[in-house]
This record gives C-alpha cells, structure tokens and sequence, in this order.
C-alpha cells in the first residue's frame, strides 16, 4: 500500500488542490475528473487532444501529482488519463459539477445509487395536473395519513385528486384508505412487473378505487395502491419492480405510469407517497416528476442531520439544478406536540431557517431591496422553512381509521397543517382560490 492513509472525504478537496497547483494549456480544456465505483479519480479530455505533446505533457504531470497526493485513490500514471470521444464526454452534462474556481472543469461521481439525487426533470406542459411528494428522511412521520387527509380534503372543495402510493416496501394506504371490499384487484407493483411483458394496459383499468367518503363530495377521489386486494406474490414481484425495461429507466416508466393514470382519471391534484429515506427510489419522487416537495420532519437532530446531507448535495450540483430543487420544497412539522406547541414550532422554525439559510437559500446583501434573490426571513410565513404543522393528538397515536375522517379527531389535528396548504397553492400560481 503506497503513502499515508487519504480517506474518502478528502480526495476532492486534493483533487481540485493538484489541479491548482499545475499549468494546464488551454486545449486540455475542458476537463473532467472521474471519481470512479471504487471511489478512485481518473482524468477524462476529449481525444482530440490525444495528438497534442504539449497538452499530453501537462497531463501526464498532472497525473503525477494526483497518483503521489490521493493515495489508494489515485490511479497509476499510465492508466489515470482517458480519452472519450464528443459524444461521451456529451453524456456526462446532466452529472458533472462545476469545480469552484477553476474555469471549464467539471467533477463527475460514478455511482451504483444516489445518481438521481442529481438531476431534477423537466417542468412539464401547462394546465398539467398539480403533483404533491410527500417524502421524509425517516418513517413513522404520518405520510399516509396526511395523504389521505390532503386527499379528503381536496375532494371535499371539488377537486379530482388521485393518489398515488410508492412506498412499496411499506405499503398502508390502500388499507388506511379502502376498506376491503373496494379495494381495486391490482396495483403499483402489479403493473410494473405487467409491464415489462407488455401487459401494463391489461392492468391500469384495475387499479383504482375511490374511497367510500367521495359519494359526499363534489369532487372526486382515486387511489392507487401498492398492491391489490389480494397481494399475491408480493416479494416476488418487489423484487423486479425497480427494474429498468430496454430503453428506458425505471424513472421514465415511473413518468409514464402517472402519465398513463393522469389520461385515465384527468386528476386536478397528484398526491404521491414517497419512500423514505435517501435511496434512489426515494429520489425520483423528489426530484424527477415536477412535484411539490412536502418535507416531513421531526425537530430531532437525526432528521437535521439527515437533511443537511441531502440539501448540502444539492448546493454543491450546479445552480441551475439548484434553483429548480430549492422553490418546490416545504418543510412539514410532523407530530407537533400538544404540550408547549408555540415554543416547540419556534425551535422547529429556526432550525429550518438556518438549515435553508446555509444550503439553499441566496446569500442576500442586507441593503438590497425586498424580495431580491431567493432568500427569506425567519418570520416569513409563506417561506419553504415555515412549517406546515400537523398536530399531534391521541387520537392519531391510537391508530385511528381513515375510512371516514369527518367522525375522527384526525381532522382537528390537520387544521392548520390544511390552512397553510392552500396558502401554499395559492401562493405558487397554480392553485385554485380555495
């Protein structure tokens, strides 16, 4: 094993620290620094450069000095320059980040998950369904109750809302929703594995249901399960459900499953139950659907923590990945305590603000005009920081059914969690006055 211990954490910052330090020629640009799937940096130019002496003498001393200052994570000199052609090096656009100060120098991490955390979709056509991800880093949060009083709620004021649940490994909503007579006889994870045997259309037809409360309502109301009313192979089919088909990702057949239920259905409001946690899964409900972010917390400082991680990887992507992500978040309170609310809301708060503040959020100069740059106030009531706060209440803690929320107290803990929803559509643009 050759020189002293250089852990993970530290090969960028040595990385970007040897390229400072050499007199790279103007055609060598630009350049690329390949973090590969054993965590090993490798340097990629276009092979246009392959014939320049001087362009491959500044390269071979460049790899040089990465192979004596990363350690086991430096390649050997010979094996540590690549030479992709236009159209490869085309394909790492939508993965590689700007290097802070180096002009024309992109970091690339070549990784088996976390790769959706890096980009963020396309906002879609006009007059598009809304799309709500309910998301949080750890679970037991109240995702699928809160889908479901969103979704009563909604349906109450006339609107057509489908809901969606793709937290597949802990499926609840079809369940906490449907009672068993009406639950549909396919779902989720039917039609994935239908799907990549070209049966996905012998499946949509058949899972939706609408929960018994819609008869009361002007609007209407479909939900998606996991799974049908009878299961059947679960972990048989959960084991293939991620899988990506010929051509396209499981993210685009994700698209296009919604897609396939928006035509169906012509729902005003999507409401998706995401998987926690930080796995791809998770992903591409955040990031990927041009979704509403609803960010279920906890003021405990695992969920902090946990959520500095994510915000901080996504500083450090490009701005324009950033800006996209930071103006769909909001922060929900979850499990809002009964006792002390008013001061425990004010702590959650401000560990919002400055978790937004330091990642997100624009550093604003204090003499310039109100409302320039994306930055906001702690005390800014309409700011992705300022929490959606549902309550929690016995009632909630003992299990209570959701099957008919108007006779539950479920709907005394939401009340001003639903208040600041519809501020929060109307404040975005696309809402309906409600």
């Amino acid at each position: 094993m050759k020189g002293e211990f250089i852990p993970f954490d530290a090969v960028r910052r040595l990385a970007v620290d040897a390229i400072k330090k050499e007199s790279l020629p103007e055609n060598v640009l630009p350049l690329y620094l390949i973090r590969d799937l054993l965590g090993r940096v490798r340097l990629a130019v276009s092979d246009a450069v392959e014939a320049d002496e001087t362009c491959l003498a500044a390269l071979r001393s460049l790899a040089d000095r990465l192979y004596r200052e990363l350690g086991a994570h430096g390649y050997p000199p010979d094996k540590a320059v690549l030479f992709p052609n236009s159209v490869m090096l085309q394909s790492l656009k939508d993965t590689r980040q700007k290097v802070a100060g180096l002009d024309r120098v992109y970091w690339v991490d070549r990784m088996l998950t976390g790769k959706d955390w890096q980009t963020v979709g396309e906002p879609r056509t006009e007059g598009a369904s809304e799309r709500f991800t309910l998301f949080s880093i750890k679970g037991g949060v109240g995702r699928s109750t809160t889908a479901a009083v969103l979704a009563w709620h909604l349906t109450r004021r006339g609107e057509r809302v489908l809901v969606v649940d793709l937290d597949l490994e802990s499926p609840g909503l079809s369940s906490a929703m449907l009672d068993s007579r009406s639950r549909p006889r396919f779902g989720v994870s039917d039609w994935f594995v239908e799907d990549m045997v070209e049966q996905g259309g012998r499946v949509l037809e058949q899972m939706t249901a609408a929960p018994s409360w819609v008869q009361d309502f002007e609007g209407d109301a479909r939900i998606a399960p996991a799974h049908g009313n009878d299961p059947g192979e679960y972990m048989a089919k959960l084991g293939r459900v991620y899988m990506d088909a010929p051509g396209a990702s499981w993210t685009t057949r994700l698209n296009r499953l919604l897609e396939l239920l928006e035509t169906d259905f012509e729902p005003t409001v999507v409401l998706l139950e995401s998987r926690s946690g930080l796995h791809d899964i998770a992903a591409a409900t955040v990031t990927d659907l041009d979704a509403q972010v609803l960010l279920f917390a906890i003021d405990a400082e695992s969920h902090w923590t946990d959520y500095d991680i994510l915000f901080r990887h996504w500083q450090e992507r490009d701005l324009r990945t950033t800006k996209r992500i930071r103006e769909r978040l909001s922060i929900v309170s979850a499990l809002t305590p009964e006792i002390d609310t008013e001061r425990y809301l004010q702590g959650f708060r401000e560990r919002a603000w400055n978790l937004f503040r330091e990642r997100l959020y624009d550093q604003v100069d204090p003499s310039s005009a109100p409302g320039e740059g994306f930055s906001f106030d702690l005390s800014d009531e309409d700011a992705p920081h300022d929490p959606l706060a549902v309550h929690w209440t016995r009632g909630l803690a003992a299990g209570t059914s959701l099957h008919d929320l108007e006779q539950t107290p479920v709907a005394q803990a939401y009340t001003q969690f639903l208040r600041r929803f519809d501020r929060l559509r109307d404040t975005s643009g696309d809402g309906a006055a409600l």
